[in-house]
């Protein structure tokens, strides 16, 4: 046993008190005359017998109360195994969005901030203090005292960040590695990450205190976007809107919004199974300028921060096309793309001519009989592929080199060509679902008048490509192959009329049309608050230009960097709120962007206390506990169970015992 303040035992010498009181008891004999003292004296030996045990039982009494009232001072303790009197204390309070609800019984977060502080009032304050949230403040990486670390916890506010098992154990480890951290959280299984352990040998002892809520039904918008691109005004958007039932109980009749310029535009109503996700859509004609920004919104409680989606849908500039001849320019193309300057901005030039400054601005590029490409421009256009853009290869009439011009291909990841096939054929096998061929084929194929091939190239098939089009006998027409996010699609044949009529067929200019289109990179139409993407924008920003990021009462200056044609701004994760926010330069407004919280907090599905132990077994986490307990005993459980078992309160009651027992005694000694 020890004593948590042993200089008060100094005090036993107080027992000395009634001891002196005892030996020394100076109180004055009456004398009373009586007129015979032949029975007096009998009665005086009974007496003095009686009156000294008494005296001794009030001087043991008054002993003991003062040894058991100087030990409840002193605060007698049996210290626990592996006693945490003195070494350092971790809590971390999950503030994430999950925790800012109130399911009946009072806001999570400010439960999970009380029993925090019920934490730090356990130990003594001799302890250090640290504090660890889904903030990762700096301010954190260092120990508070006994009275500091309660301010910091009641300013603990709810964030849109939410990290993962691992990632706060990394914190907690690169501060301190044999401490005990008090993980207090609601356990959602979307966040909480626990097959993703990465470190399972921990020195630190773990306590996890759950903070028990409700599970209610919840919908929540998974995600929105557009069907296809607009470049227009006063043309129809088609916005299709995610939404999802990640609750067990059925949503009957809700009610969807369709907000634009914060102005109601549409409405929805929708029902929803358990664990169901549908797609509805809404459509408008936009009539608001080069700009749409909007939000779709439900109203639903008590789960309500995800009830609301922003989203920004900016005007595309024209398709930037560039065709590369190796000797003269194609007429099917100029006609297709040079003629209708609103949509396209089309451009060519000879093989020995070619702008490689522009090759980053552009969105497909067009290889028309190419047969000879230096290593150099080979290098650029796997670059310019790899960064989003698409290459469409169109063969030459006369192959002068074969085996060169397969080099060239197989450095591009294509098929190579094995040999002429010059007979009349139809190009009549169509992957009907795929991008390039969406929307043309609208009634039944059987009933359509198939373009024809007189001569093409066979390919062999490096299992890479996938087929859009395809020639009767199985050959492939058109096919495409991914490298990094962009597309190189290969024809087989020329757009030459000795090949194939396929320039002069109907489906020549929705394919050709739908190539350029696919090629065009979209903004993304909203971000996800915490992921890496930076914000993409299209305005010709200059290294001069004083850039910035306002929404929510913040001003942000975002690192800006180039890539594939287009400045890339990075918010260094400082936006933490939904919503709207404009990117300024030099004072003007040059693009939107919308930021929405991660669809992971909405799925409010916590671990049970079986899954939460079951983690702890699998992980072999054998220092490790779940802290299972209300707020107000918190305090005395983790004492006895961290510290050790406290005596004082018994010392207490006995010194209180004896005091009364003298007292007892004292009035039967008057009597």
């Amino acid at each position: 046993m020890i004593y948590q303040n042993p200089n008060l035992l100094y005090a036993l010498f107080a027992i000395a008190i009634p001891i002196f009181i005892h030996l020394f008891n100076l109180r004055k004999h009456k004398v009373v005359y009586f007129s015979s003292l032949r029975f007096l004296n009998a009665i005086k030996d009974e007496n003095k017998r009686k009156s000294d045990l008494k005296n001794i039982l009030i001087l043991i009494s008054r002993i003991f109360a003062i040894i058991f009232l100087v030990l409840a001072f002193a605060k007698p303790l049996i210290p626990a195994k592996n006693s945490l009197l003195k070494k350092d204390v971790f809590i971390y309070v999950d503030n994430s969005l999950s925790m800012d609800i109130d399911f009946g019984n009072g806001n999570l977060l400010n439960i999970a901030k009380g029993k925090a502080n019920e934490i730090t009032k356990a130990y003594s304050e001799e302890n250090n203090f640290y504090l660890i949230t889904n903030d990762f403040n700096s301010k954190h990486n260092y120990s508070y005292s006994y009275d500091a670390i309660r301010l910091q916890i009641e300013e603990i506010s709810s964030t849109s960040k939410a990290r993962s098992f691992s990632s706060i154990l990394s914190r907690l480890n690169s501060i301190n590695n044999n401490s005990h951290l008090y993980f207090i959280s609601d356990f959602q299984k979307s966040t909480f990450n626990s097959n993703e352990l990465e470190q399972k040998n921990l020195e630190n002892k773990i306590s996890f205190v759950p903070v028990t809520s409700e599970i209610f039904s919840n919908i929540n918008i998974d995600s929105i976007y557009i069907s296809e691109p607009i470049f227009t005004n006063n043309r129809e958007v088609e916005l299709i809107v995610k939404i999802s039932n990640t609750s067990d109980k059925d949503i009957i009749d809700d009610v969807v919004f369709l907000y634009v310029k914060d102005v109601q535009k549409s409405q929805k109503v929708i029902s929803l199974l358990a664990k169901e996700t549908k797609e509805i859509i809404f459509k408008f004609p936009n009539s608001v300028g080069s700009y749409i920004n909007g939000h779709i919104q439900i109203n639903d409680i008590p789960i309500s921060f995800d009830n609301k989606m922003f989203f920004s849908i900016s005007e595309l500039n024209k398709i930037n096309i560039y065709c590369i001849n190796q000797n003269k320019d194609n007429s099917a193309l100029i006609a297709l793309f040079d003629t209708d300057t609103s949509l396209f901005k089309f451009k060519s030039s000879s093989i020995n001519n070619i702008n490689f400054n522009s090759l980053p601005k552009e969105d497909l590029i067009i290889l028309n009989e190419v047969h000879d490409l230096s290593n150099g421009f080979l290098k650029s256009l796997l670059f310019f592929a790899s960064n989003g853009g698409s290459i469409i290869i169109l063969p030459p009439s006369k192959l002068v080199d074969k085996i060169k011009y397969n080099k060239m291909l197989s450095s591009l990841n294509l098929n190579q060509i094995t040999s002429t096939y010059s007979s009349e054929i139809k190009i009549n096998r169509f992957i009907t679902e795929h991008p390039v061929l969406e929307n043309i084929f609208t009634n039944n194929e059987n009933n359509i008048n198939y373009p024809v091939s007189q001569k093409y190239y066979r390919l062999n098939s490096n299992k890479v490509s996938s087929r859009i089009i395809g020639l009767a006998n199985g050959d492939d027409f058109l096919s495409s192959i991914s490298l990094g996010s962009g597309t190189i699609y290969q024809f087989s044949s020329p757009f030459n009329v000795l090949f194939s009529n396929f320039t002069n067929h109907a489906l020549f200019v929705p394919t050709l049309l739908n190539i350029a289109s696919s090629s065009i990179q979209l903004n993304n139409i909203f971000y996800t608050i915490g992921s890496k993407k930076k914000i993409q924008s299209n305005s010709n920003i200059l290294v001069t230009d004083l850039v910035k990021i306002i929404g929510n009462n913040i001003e942000i200056i975002p690192t800006i960097s180039i890539n594939n044609g287009k400045h890339n701004l990075d918010d260094n994760n400082q936006i933490i709120k939904n919503g709207l926010y404009t990117i300024v330069s030099n004072n003007k407004i040059i693009d939107f962007a919308s930021f929405n919280y991660n669809i992971n907090e909405s799925h409010i599905l916590p671990l049970t206390l079986k899954e939460l132990k079951n983690f702890i077994s699998f992980n072999n986490l054998l220092n490790s506990e779940v802290f299972l307990s209300e707020i107000k005993t918190m305090k005395s459980i983790i004492r006895e169970k961290e510290i050790g078992k406290e005596y004082w309160k018994i010392a207490l009651i006995i010194s209180l015992f004896f005091f009364g027992i003298e007292i007892l005694f004292l009035k039967l000694n008057k009597s």
